[in-house]
């Protein structure tokens, strides 16, 4: 299993609530169409709050809020390279890249997006 990670960032003019709407109604159609097939899950997380170094924060203070400057973290799972390569074949496809890219111009800095590939280690702490 392989996850893939995206920091995305909305852009300057577009509401957070715009941005969600738009993702979720368009962009998420859009990747389901042309990739779900090789998706074994796809999850979307708006942060809501975030500190900054949380372990020091003198008792008795409230903590300011963090900016982490994106406005979601997107989880893609795949079962292989071999998925990675056609999402890749697919994104780059005369045909569909047009599509993508000219609704990613509506809600999206897309020279701030962030792309990584992770190693999951799960510590055997989610439930059964």
């Amino acid at each position: 299993m392989v996850k893939i990670i995206y920091f995305l960032k909305r852009k300057k003019g577009t509401t957070p609530e715009h941005f969600r709407a738009h993702y979720e109604s368009s962009h998420v159609v859009l990747a389901k169409k042309y990739i779900g097939h090789l998706l074994t899950d796809y999850v979307r997380n708006y942060p809501t709050f975030a500190l900054l170094n949380p372990s020091e924060i003198p008792e008795g203070t409230v903590p300011a809020p963090y900016d982490i400057g994106y406005d979601c973290i997107t989880e893609m799972y795949v079962e292989n390279q071999a998925a990675i390569e056609e999402m890749t074949r697919i994104f780059n496809d005369p045909e569909i890249n047009p599509i993508l890219v000219e609704d990613e111009l509506k809600f999206l800095e897309r020279d701030q997006t962030v792309m990584i590939m992770v190693d999951v280690v799960n510590t055997g702490t989610k439930p059964a």
